[in-house]
């Protein structure tokens, strides 16, 4: 039996959770298919003028396209360790991407228009935001519709 199957990834231990909880429970299957996504605020493009702000600014914009240079890295590292399990690395896609509307509407739209059979989403209980707003997996979940299998791993 096959399995399409989606991991909102964000690079926190939780996610490294998810990553574990997928590769036990499906690496033996046949016919796996894995997207790992990651959707980022990009770096915005600036138009240089010889002011000591604009230059802070420029500088710092190149701060944040190392680090997303690196989580791009760190991505790839998710994807290797899901081989270790045992799927195949040519069925493991890696999508790093800028953020269309907000994190939770982009995972959405992304398994309702890639036909995933699974989402693995993870929960951040530390987290004080979720406190005053719903958490990503909570809004997720409420679109789950139509035989989709929805784990939400701890």
């Amino acid at each position: 039996m096959s399995f399409n199957i989606l991991i909102p990834y964000n690079f926190t231990p939780n996610d490294n959770k998810a990553i574990d909880f997928v590769g036990r429970r499906y690496g033996e299957h046949e016919g796996v298919e894995v997207t790992l996504f990651h959707a980022f605020t990009p770096v915005p493009e600036m138009n240089i003028k010889e002011t000591p702000v604009m230059k802070k600014v420029v500088h710092n914009a190149a701060i944040l396209q190392l680090r997303q240079n690196e989580l791009k890295k760190a991505l790839e590292a998710a994807r290797e360790k899901l081989m270790t399990y045992g799927i195949d690395g040519r069925r493991i896609q890696c999508v790093f991407t800028p953020v269309r509307v907000d994190v939770a509407m982009d995972i959405v739209r992304l398994w309702k228009n890639g036909e995933y059979d699974v989402v693995v989403l993870n929960r951040n209980p530390g987290n004080i935001v979720n406190f005053f707003s719903r958490s990503i997996s909570k809004r997720i979940a409420q679109h789950t519709e139509g035989g989709i299998g929805l784990y939400i791993v701890n």
